[in-house]
């Protein structure tokens, strides 16, 4: 009964990307491209040097993430340090497609995002391109709309060069809706070998895989109270 609780507790927080994670046993999950994806089985794991890596499997899936040290704080992938990253493997139909958000030790950018304004006078649309203040270009989105406000962006052509926290802009309406490329990984609490955090990413298809898509996306992904074991 106990573990029911927390899994109806863990779905309950899923329904607001804004609040925190409170539960009484291990839990880890997220919005796969708004298919929920729940580890059933969860390791966590701390390097000599302090790193962590957290792997959490599911049926015909297995989500890592790895953070370049276990200070509680915000780990910025796609970014300069390629020490923080994270990858994922789904095995669908016998199918094995690799995702990551590094490709070669390099950041990506194909990376998750956060809406600053949803500006005015937008219609959804499948493809709409964007100007960027940062030196990265060719980037297009999935964008969805209510009442001339974009709700929701998603990434459809990656484009080059960009970086985490750069801010887009999206084209199209009254060209003032703005989005952050931000894909990271938070630490909230280390303690007695208990580990919890969030986090959000896109990865790539690594290796263009035609059956997989180009990208996927995590969102409102939490992990709390997973063991630590020393290596």
């Amino acid at each position: 009964m106990k573990k029911l609780f927390s899994i109806l507790a863990l779905a309950l927080l899923f329904s607001s990307c804004e609040e925190d994670v409170k539960l009484n046993d291990p839990g880890f999950q997220a919005f796969r491209d708004d298919v929920l994806f729940r580890g059933l089985q969860v390791t966590a794991y701390r390097s000599g040097s302090g790193a962590i890596r957290i792997e959490a499997l599911a049926e015909d899936q297995e989500l890592t993430l790895h953070m370049s040290n276990s200070i509680r704080g915000t780990y910025y992938l796609a970014s300069t340090n390629v020490n923080n990253w994270a990858e994922y493997t789904s095995s669908f139909d016998d199918i094995v497609v690799d995702y990551s958000t590094r490709e070669s030790f390099e950041p990506i950018t194909g990376i998750a995002n956060a809406i600053l304004i949803g500006g005015t006078g937008y219609v959804s649309s499948n493809l709409v391109g964007t100007t960027n203040t940062g030196n990265g270009s060719g980037m297009s989105v999935k964008t969805t709309a209510v009442d001339g406000v974009i709700k929701s962006v998603k990434i459809v052509n990656s484009g080059s060069n960009y970086q985490a926290g750069d801010i887009i802009t999206i084209n199209g309406g009254d060209n003032n809706a703005k989005f952050r490329i931000l894909s990271e990984i938070k630490i909230d609490k280390y303690e007695n070998g208990l580990i919890s955090g969030s986090f959000k990413l896109n990865l790539k298809n690594i290796y263009d895989n035609p059956f997989g898509q180009e990208l996927v996306n995590f969102q409102n992904g939490a992990f709390y109270n997973i063991p630590v074991v020393q290596e």
